[in-house]
């Protein structure tokens, strides 16, 4: 199975929940280092590490989320609101 991953975290994250159930994540030459290929019966597969996955990978982003909240408004300020939207320029100009 061939899996993309968005960032290093969640390569972490899943490479080391692979190992956990004793299957070997790697990829293949010129893959990119978010590309996990594993080995391992789909059924068990789907049901215990990619759920387990799921569910910690959503709870390690809220916290991530909430960190980096925090330490943006404590260490360089405390207005962490969007952009704002504004008006395109005319091209006429």
């Amino acid at each position: 199975m061939k899996f993309s991953l968005p960032d290093e975290w969640s390569v972490q994250l899943f490479s080391a929940l692979c190992r956990r159930y004793g299957f070997r994540p790697f990829r293949y030459a010129r893959q990119r280092r978010t590309t996990i290929m594993v080995r391992a019966p789909r059924r068990f597969f789907d049901a215990v590490v990619w759920r387990q996955f799921s569910d910690v990978h959503t709870d390690l982003w809220i916290h991530f989320q909430q960190t980096t909240e925090k330490l943006i408004k404590d260490a360089i300020c405390a207005d962490t609101r969007d952009a704002e939207t504004a008006a395109e320029p005319s091209l006429l100009g």
